[in-house]
């Protein structure tokens, strides 16, 4: 009776290949859905951008031409706001840049999720049981979500909280003098309820009626 032939180099190297090409194509659809994720979320913002011609348009506002300078910072902001949320997470990617403590912090972040995701952290099907209690995906975003933030707000959390102060203030300096709605304000819908030049009031319909009641 013969025995059992002994594994072969070739044959460690094909499984391991299988193995490799299986894992590929699982990580290759995970990266395809939380594109399409990552795309539905920005598109909103995307479409928002104005023409950076008019975010520099800047002028000091007049306080006898418009005295409700608040009314203007306002709309700025909401008019402008797909503009400073790039600059400011260009801002945000230099300051990674240019720390390694940051960097390091967010690459691990980024390894963490990636395991995360491609391990089945997103399936809604997988409902462990911890300590008797069932874990749902929501529970587990929610704990990913909340020890995120806590290693970021412990790597450089002070140094944060002050970059988000500067790029408020700069946000809010920059709506107080941009003039590009005060050149071009944006057209307010008419009032359904109110009368058309194109189309006449009830009063003037009603109008010769009466005058030929009275006749």
């Amino acid at each position: 009776m013969e025995g059992k032939a002994e594994p072969t180099m070739t044959d460690f190297a094909g499984l391991l290949l299988a193995d490799l090409s299986s894992f590929a194509a699982r990580a290759l659809k995970d990266a395809h859905q939380t594109l399409n994720a990552w795309e539905a979320t920005t598109s909103p913002y995307t479409c928002l951008l104005r023409p950076w011609k008019e975010f520099a348009d800047l002028e000091l506002p007049d306080p006898d031409a418009e005295p409700d300078v608040l009314q203007r910072m306002v709309r700025n902001v909401a008019h402008f706001q797909a503009n400073y949320l790039t600059l400011g997470s260009f801002v945000f990617c230099i300051m990674i840049y240019q720390h390694t403590s940051w960097l390091l912090a967010v690459l691990l972040l980024l390894g963490v999720w990636a395991y995360y995701i491609s391990r089945g952290g997103l399936d809604t099907e997988w409902k462990p049981l911890i300590l008797g209690v069932e874990v749902t995906v929501s529970h587990r975003l929610a704990l990913m979500y909340a020890s995120s933030m806590a290693l970021i707000f412990l790597v450089f959390g002070q140094s944060l909280l002050v970059l988000l102060g500067i790029l408020g203030t700069l946000t809010m300096a920059h709506a107080l003098c941009n003039a590009t709605l005060t050149r071009k304000p944006i057209p307010t819908p008419t009032d359904p309820r109110s009368p058309s030049p194109h189309r006449p009031s009830p009063s003037d319909v009603a109008q010769p009626e009466k005058v030929a009641a009275i006749v």
